[in-house]
C-alpha cells in the first residue's frame, strides 16, 4: 500500500530551518530508531528516523512541539528527561498548555494546522478557537483547563522576553516563506503547495476536504491522495486552491454511469436481478448492469444547456452504486476520467499532488 502524501513540511530546506533553531537556543538534534520525540534532560532532543514517522508527520513540527513544552515547563525541566511529563492523567493540562502555546506562536506565521500535532492530542489542538487564549471557549470549559490556560499565558509571556523568541520566530517565518505564507498571514501558494484558487471559498467548502486518516479523524485534500492512502492534511480554514471544487452535485456530473467506468457487476444474490432484469446481461457466471453505448442503461440523460442525469431504478439500484460515495476516491477518479475534475500537477514544494 503507497504511504500518504508527505507533510508540506517535509523537505531539506524546512529541516535545515528547524536544526538550526534547536541548535541556537541550546540543544543538539538527533534523529533515532527508538523514539517519537524526547528530550534527555541534558540538552539533547531525539526526533523518530523519517522511517519511523508517519508520512504526514515532519522534524519541523515535532521540533517545534519540543520547544514549547520546554517554553511552557520552564527553565527547571530544561534538565528532566521528557521535560519533568509523563503520559499519566495529571499531566494532562501541561499537554493542553503546550498545545494552546504552540497554536498561539504558530498563528503569528499562518502556520497553525501545518504545525499540528500528530499524536492523540490533535482533536484537542483542531478544537482550540480562533484565539488559543480565548477563556471563555468550549474547550476551556473542560476539567483542567483554567490551569492550562494560566499556564500557556504565562508560559508566552516568558517567550515574548526571551532570547528564544528570535532564532524560534526567524525559523517560523522561514517556514512560512518556504510553503507560500507571508509573515503578514497573506498566502501567496495554498498551503499544500498549490497555486490559490476563488478568494471566496476554502477547504471547507471544496468537494475534496474530508475527514480521516489513521487514529482520530483529521481533514485531508483528496486531491493530494495517492491511489492507496490518505490525502494530505490541511484545514477547512485554508483558502481554496486552484483545484477547489463545488460539493459534487451528482444530477449534474453522473460520471460514474458514463465513460468513468466500463461495467458495474452485480451478484446473483443482488435483488436487482430479478426485480430489474430486462437490465441485467449474463456473461457466464457474471452478470452486469447493461451498457447503452458508454453509459448505464439505466441512466436517464436530460439534454438542455444544463444537462442533468437521474438513475431509472434509484431504488432497486444494485450494491456497488448504493456503496458508492459521492465527494470520495471513486468519485474524483470518476470525475477526472470524464473531464470534468483535472487532475492536479505537482505542487510548488516539489511533492506529488497524487
Amino acid at each position: 500500500m503507497n504511504r500518504p502524501p508527505q507533510s508540506p513540511l517535509a523537505t531539506p530546506t524546512i529541516d535545515e530551518i528547524w536544526r538550526r533553531a534547536a541548535t541556537q537556543v541550546g540543544f543538539t538534534l538527533a534523529r533515532t530508531q527508538d523514539a517519537y520525540a524526547s528530550s534527555d534532560g541534558r540538552g539533547g532532543i531525539s526526533i523518530g528516523a523519517t522511517e519511523t514517522l508517519d508520512a504526514d508527520d515532519a522534524l519541523a513540527q515535532l521540533v517545534f512541539h519540543e520547544l514549547c513544552h520546554a517554553i511552557t515547563e520552564g527553565d527547571g525541566a530544561l534538565r528532566q528527561p521528557d521535560w519533568g511529563l509523563d503520559n499519566v492523567p495529571e499531566h494532562v493540562a501541561r499537554e493542553h498548555a503546550c498545545l494552546r502555546l504552540q497554536a498561539r506562536l504558530a498563528d503569528r506565521f499562518g502556520l497553525r494546522a501545518v504545525m499540528a500535532p500528530t499524536t492523540p492530542y490533535r482533536a484537542y489542538y483542531a478544537a482550540l478557537p480562533a484565539d488559543p487564549f480565548d477563556a471563555v471557549d468550549a474547550v476551556t470549559a473542560a476539567p483542567g483547563e483554567e490551569d492550562a490556560l494560566a499556564r500557556a499565558t504565562a508560559a508566552c509571556a516568558r517567550f515574548d522576553a526571551s532570547a528564544w523568541r528570535a532564532p524560534i520566530e526567524q525559523a517560523l517565518a522561514e517556514t512560512a516563506a518556504a510553503i507560500g505564507v507571508t509573515v503578514d498571514g497573506a498566502r501567496e501558494l495554498h498551503p499544500l503547495g498549490f497555486a490559490l484558487g476563488p478568494t471566496a471559498e476554502s477547504c471547507g467548502t471544496c468537494a475534496w476536504a474530508y475527514d480521516g486518516g489513521r487514529g482520530i479523524a483529521v481533514t485531508r485534500c483528496r486531491q493530494t491522495a495517492p491511489v492507496n492512502g490518505d490525502g494530505a492534511r490541511t484545514a477547512r480554514s485554508h483558502p481554496a486552491c486552484a483545484h477547489w471544487e463545488p460539493i459534487v452535485d451528482c444530477q449534474t456530473c453522473g460520471a460514474c454511469c458514463r465513460e468513468a467506468y466500463h461495467s458495474v457487476t452485480v451478484s446473483m444474490r443482488d435483488p436487482v436481478v430479478w426485480k430489474e432484469p430486462d437490465l441485467i446481461v449474463r456473461h457466464g457466471p457474471r452478470f452486469e448492469i447493461r451498457r447503452e453505448g458508454e453509459r448505464c442503461a439505466a441512466l436517464d440523460v436530460r439534454p438542455g444547456e444544463a444537462r442533468s442525469y437521474a438513475c431509472t431504478i434509484y431504488e432497486n439500484r444494485p450494491r456497488p452504486c448504493r456503496e458508492f460515495a459521492a465527494g470520495g476516491r471513486h468519485c474524483l477518479d470518476a470525475r477526472r476520467r470524464v473531464g470534468l475534475s483535472p487532475k492536479p500537477a505537482a505542487r510548488a514544494n516539489g511533492a506529488p499532488a497524487s
